[in-house]
């Protein structure tokens, strides 16, 4: 007997596919990363295969998408402050890239290009209609007729309706879960404050953002949340029914025939790293098309080694304070209001020649020596 088995009808050894269902099933954090563009894509309703069916069979509904935590958004003018900053403004912005101390200048507008005669883009948010995601969605369907085919030719009925099924599964979840971005939108044209904003990060990085308050809102201000095409009711008839059938394929692929399992392992194996690859090679910005905004970068200046060098760039170019201490960035102490102070008038000047952190240390060693020593240096230092 040699040592791999290489007849599939003998009584000798022979390979066994009973765990072939694993091979469907795996691959859910592959998967992951981009749900939120599956569950949106047109492409995701035809029925395919798809590794790791059951995770689109998700009994909680999400009604807004997951917003990256630990930053600050703050109104310049108007005083808002948020703590956390929307999904679709962060596929512009990529937060996690940010150096400490990084800073930042941009401009934010809606792309009028197709639609000048109007104040608002008639394009909503969505998928990219040429995409790694789509391509492989399309791909896995013409892999599924391939099956079905093949289940045909070799006369496995058993087969043909556990590719059917499992196709027909993932299609029923994906129309349980289709959805579309909803922006926030004013209901008033009311005169408002200037809405340009600051953004701030875990890590020091500020962003200064200028742009009026509808694409202000709709990105940063406002709540981004998901519409969905069916109704709650609907939507767990479907998701019932693509549990059932994605039971039924389970059982169907156990008992179908070997080469029939063969080739249904070797589709889930290409499918599998398809997805793996689009989750290590492909960003979310990569999929969905924001050509909605507009997004001019002003300035960029990674060079700042603390927070008050990065602090006073970000005073000169938006040439005010209060968001300082509406964010509570600074210290409550008057060592700090003097500096910020003196910081203002020099941004007024446009004076880019001032030392802003000597002029910070002189302030604070005065303060100190007046305090006779009581308060120590870290609690009124944001550099230390």
């Amino acid at each position: 007997m040699g040592w791999f088995p290489v007849d599939l009808d003998s009584e000798e050894p022979k390979w066994h596919f009973e765990i072939l269902i694993l091979l469907a099933v795996i691959g859910s954090s592959a998967t992951q990363k981009h749900m939120p563009a599956i569950t949106a894509s047109a492409f995701g309703l035809f029925p395919r295969l798809l590794p790791a069916p059951e995770a689109l069979l998700d009994t909680r509904r999400l009604y807004r998408l997951p917003s990256v935590q630990n930053v600050d958004i703050i109104g310049i003018r108007s005083g808002v402050v948020f703590t956390e900053l929307n999904y679709f403004a962060n596929l512009l912005h990529k937060i996690e890239d940010l150096k400490p101390y990084e800073f930042r200048t941009y401009n934010l507008s809606y792309n009028l290009r197709d639609d000048i005669e109007k104040s608002k883009p008639s394009r909503p948010i969505r998928i990219k209609t040429i995409s790694l995601l789509n391509i492989i969605t399309v791909l896995s369907i013409f892999m599924s007729v391939g099956l079905l085919v093949f289940a045909g030719v070799i006369h496995d009925g058993v087969a043909l309706v556990g590719v059917g099924t499992m196709a027909l599964s993932t299609s029923a979840a994906s129309l349980s879960a289709y959805w579309s971005p909803k922006l926030s939108e004013r209901t008033q044209n009311a005169e408002v404050p200037p809405a340009d904003i600051v953004i701030r990060t875990r890590s020091g990085a500020l962003i200064v953002v200028r742009g009026d308050e509808d694409v202000i809102r709709e990105l940063y201000t406002g709540m981004d949340s998901c519409q969905y095409n069916l109704p709650e009711t609907a939507r767990q008839i479907f998701l019932a029914a693509s549990t059932l059938l994605l039971m039924t394929s389970v059982i169907m692929f156990s008992n179908s025939s070997e080469r029939m399992q063969i080739a249904v392992g070797a589709a889930y194996f290409i499918l599998n790293v398809l997805y793996w690859g689009l989750a290590l090679l492909v960003e979310p910005r990569g999929v969905w098309d924001m050509s909605r905004f507009e997004l001019d970068n002003l300035t960029k200046n990674d060079d700042s080694k603390n927070m008050t060098e990065v602090l006073w760039l970000a005073i000169r170019e938006t040439e005010s304070i209060k968001w300082v201490r509406w964010a509570n960035i600074a210290p409550k102490i008057h060592a700090w209001d003097d500096w910020l102070n003196e910081a203002h008038k020099n941004a007024l000047r446009r004076d880019d020649g001032w030392d802003a952190v000597g002029r910070k240390n002189e302030i604070i060693a005065e303060y100190l020596r007046n305090q006779n020593g009581e308060v120590k240096h870290s609690a009124v230092d944001i550099d230390h």
